[in-house]
C-alpha cells in the first residue's frame, strides 16, 4: 500500500491541513509508523453511566437500523478519546475492530495512535474524514473513520466524539456528513436532558454575577462554570479544590454561609445558593471573596469541638465529625463509619472511646481476617466497653448474619456496650447485610483532600510517632507540597510519604525532595506498574535538574514534546 511521507514544515499537497498537523504531532510525541498494533492502552474505570452515554445510545441505535444495509461501525469517544460504546452493522467488520482493539475501554487518542477518526478530532476540535492511508499507523490503514465533536450545548465543553468506521474499499466522504448530522442529534438529546436545570442554574449564576464583583461558580449536571473573578482570587489547585468541594454542596444544608480554607493556605468566605427546579435540585452557585486578616468571622459561640485523642484537626468538617461522635459513644448509640480507607475512621471511634472513658477496654476486629466470627466473639466476651468493627463490607453473607446474631444478643444482655463499625462509602454490597439494621446513625468521614488545612497537624502529630527522638522541621517547599496533593490515599498514604522522607533525610530539615515522586504527581487514572517507574523517574530528572525541562529531556533521552506529553499524562506538578 502507498504511503505519503510528511515534510516536518510543510503541509502534503492533496491532504487536509488537520491530517498533516496530526501526523507531526505523532511525530513529535515519539511515534512511529508501526506495523503492528502496540500503543493501545486499555482503561477499566471509565463511566459507562455518564450523561453523554445516555444521550448518545438512542441515535447510536438509530444510525445502525437506519444503516443496516451498509458495513458500518458506529462509536462514541470521550472526550480523551477512549471508546465508550460501539454499534456494529457487519459482523466481519465487528471482528476486524475488535483485534484493532477499537472497542469499549481502549485508548484512541493521537498520543497513543496517532492520526485517526477519533484522536485527531479531539485535537482538531473539528469533524475528519481519515481515509485508509492516512492514518499514521499502518496497523488500522485498512479502515476509513469519520469522527465530529460533540459539545455539551450550554457550556461549549467538549463532551466526546461520534465516529462512523467501515472498511477503506466500502469508504464514501458523506461519512463525514453523516456524523456531523448525528452529533447534532447527540448535542439535541443532551440539551433536553439537562436544559431546564442547566437554564435556571445558568440564570442564578448570571445574576450573581450582576450582583458582586466576586469570583462566581456553578455546578449543574456535571457542568462546572466560573467568571473571569476567579483568576484573581483562586489559582488552579484551589480552584480544583473547589471544584470537588462544590460536588457535596448540592445536597440540602441549613449552612449558606461559611468559611472555606484553601490549600493554598487562602481563607475564602463562600455564599451558596441551591438552585431547585420542579422540587429536584438543578445545582448550585458558590460566591467567593477572600477573606482578608482584618475581616475574619468572629468564632461561633456553639461548644468547642471535644478533643479526640489521635485525631488532631480544627477543620469545620473534622469538628464536625469529632463532635457528633462524641456524642454518639456517650450515649451509645451504634454507628457505622463511612468513607474511603485511610480517610481515619478507625481512628475518630478509638478517639470518641477514650474521650468517654480513657480508661476502658476496646476491642478492635478486622472483619477481612479470615478468623473474624472467632474475633467478635472473643470480643464480646471481653470487659470491652466499645467494639470497633472494621471493614464489614468485607464480610462474606454467611459471616454476616451470624455476627448479627452474635451482636443482637449481646446488645440485650450489654446495651451500654458501643458497637462501632467502618465501611467504605456507597458499597451496595451492605444493602443486604443483616449487620447493618443493628447500627442506628451513619457518619461520613471526609476524605482528607477535604480538610486540607488538617494536613499540617495531622503531619506533625505522626512525625513526632514516628520519630520521636527527633525534633523533625519542615521547609516552606515541602509544607506547600503536603498541602496541595490531593492525598487519594488519604492519611495513610500521608504517613507513607512521611517514613519515606525521614528515610531519606535521616537528619536535618526535611524539603520536598525527600517525598516519594507519587507526591509530585496526580494522574488521572489508575497507573500500571510501568507507567508508576517512568513517572518516578521524570520526577527524579525533573529535581535533578531544578525543574528545567529541557534539560530533564536531555537528561532521559527523550524529546521535549514527549516530556511534555508525560508530564501532562501523569499530572506531574513539579
Amino acid at each position: 500500500m502507498s504511503t505519503r511521507t510528511l515534510s516536518s514544515d510543510q503541509q502534503t499537497p492533496g491532504l487536509p491541513r488537520y491530517i498533516t498537523q496530526s501526523w507531526h504531532r505523532s511525530r513529535e510525541a515519539g511515534l512511529v509508523p508501526d506495523r503492528e498494533i502496540t500503543q493501545f492502552e486499555y482503561v477499566a474505570d471509565l463511566d459507562f453511566q455518564r450523561r453523554l452515554v445516555q444521550c448518545a445510545s438512542p441515535v447510536l441505535d438509530r444510525l445502525r437500523h437506519d444503516l443496516a444495509d451498509m458495513p458500518l461501525s458506529i462509536a462514541l469517544t470521550d472526550e480523551h478519546a477512549r471508546v465508550m460504546l460501539r454499534r456494529d452493522s457487519d459482523r466481519r467488520l465487528a471482528g476486524l475492530l475488535d483485534s484493532a482493539c477499537f472497542a469499549p475501554g481502549f485508548d484512541y487518542s493521537e498520543g497513543r495512535v496517532g492520526t485517526n477518526g477519533v484522536g485527531t478530532a479531539v485535537e482538531s476540535g473539528m469533524p475528519v474524514y481519515i481515509d485508509g492511508a492516512q492514518h499514521f499507523n499502518e496497523g488500522i490503514r485498512e479502515f476509513t473513520c469519520a469522527g465530529a465533536p460533540v459539545h455539551d450545548p450550554l457550556s461549549g465543553r467538549l463532551e466526546g466524539i461520534i465516529d462512523i468506521s467501515c472498511l477503506a474499499r466500502y469508504a464514501n466522504p458523506m461519512m463525514r456528513q453523516l456524523v456531523v448530522g448525528a452529533a447534532r442529534d447527540i448535542e439535541a438529546e443532551l440539551r433536553s436532558l439537562g436544559s431546564a436545570k442547566q437554564r435556571a442554574v445558568l440564570a442564578a449564576f448570571i445574576a450573581a454575577c450582576r450582583r458582586r464583583a466576586s469570583a462566581v461558580f456553578s455546578l449543574s449536571c456535571g457542568v462546572f462554570m466560573s467568571n473571569s473573578g476567579d483568576h484573581r482570587i483562586l489559582d488552579p489547585v484551589d480552584e480544583a479544590f473547589l471544584r470537588e468541594e462544590a460536588q457535596s454542596m448540592l445536597a440540602p444544608s441549613t449552612l449558606d454561609r461559611f468559611t472555606l480554607n484553601l490549600p493554598s493556605g487562602q481563607a475564602v468566605e463562600v455564599r451558596r445558593t441551591l438552585i431547585e427546579e420542579h422540587g429536584e435540585s438543578a445545582g448550585v452557585v458558590l460566591e467567593v471573596e477572600p477573606v482578608t486578616a482584618g475581616a475574619m468571622p468572629a468564632a461561633p459561640s456553639t461548644q468547642r469541638a471535644p478533643a479526640l485523642p489521635g485525631a488532631v484537626g480544627t477543620s469545620p468538617q473534622w469538628a464536625r465529625c469529632r463532635t457528633e461522635l462524641a456524642d454518639l459513644a456517650a450515649a451509645s448509640t451504634n454507628t457505622l463509619l463511612t468513607g474511603e480507607t485511610g480517610a481515619g475512621r478507625t481512628t475518630l471511634a478509638r478517639g470518641a472511646h477514650l474521650n468517654k472513658n480513657p480508661q476502658a477496654p476496646y476491642t478492635v476486629v478486622d472483619c477481612a481476617a479470615s478468623t473474624v466470627v472467632t474475633d467478635v466473639e472473643e470480643a464480646l466476651g471481653s470487659g470491652a466497653t466499645t467494639v470497633i468493627l472494621r471493614r464489614i463490607d468485607a464480610l462474606a453473607a454467611p459471616d454476616d448474619a451470624l455476627i448479627a446474631e452474635m451482636i443482637a444478643d449481646d446488645q440485650h444482655g450489654y446495651p451500654a456496650r458501643w458497637i462501632v463499625a467502618t465501611a467504605d462509602a456507597g458499597n451496595s454490597a451492605l444493602l443486604d447485610s443483616r449487620l447493618v439494621p443493628l447500627l442506628e446513625r451513619t457518619v461520613e468521614i471526609p476524605a482528607l483532600r477535604h480538610h486540607p488545612d488538617d494536613v499540617l497537624p495531622i503531619a506533625r502529630m505522626h512525625l513526632g510517632q514516628l520519630a520521636p527522638h527527633r525534633t523533625v522541621t519542615l521547609d516552606d517547599g515541602l509544607v506547600r507540597a503536603l498541602k496541595k496533593y490531593p492525598w487519594p490515599g488519604n492519611v495513610t498514604e500521608l504517613v507513607d510519604a512521611l517514613t519515606h522522607a525521614l528515610r531519606a533525610n535521616l537528619a536535618g530539615t526535611l524539603t520536598e525532595h525527600d517525598l516519594p515522586p507519587s507526591i509530585h504527581s496526580a494522574p488521572k487514572r489508575t497507573m500500571t506498574a510501568l507507567e508508576t517507574a517512568e513517572r518516578d523517574t521524570i520526577v527524579a530528572a525533573l529535581r535533578e535538574n531544578g525543574g528545567n525541562r529541557a534539560r530533564a529531556a536531555r537528561m532521559l533521552g527523550i524529546a521535549r514534546s514527549s516530556l511534555y506529553r508525560k508530564i501532562d499524562t501523569y499530572g506531574i506538578t513539579l
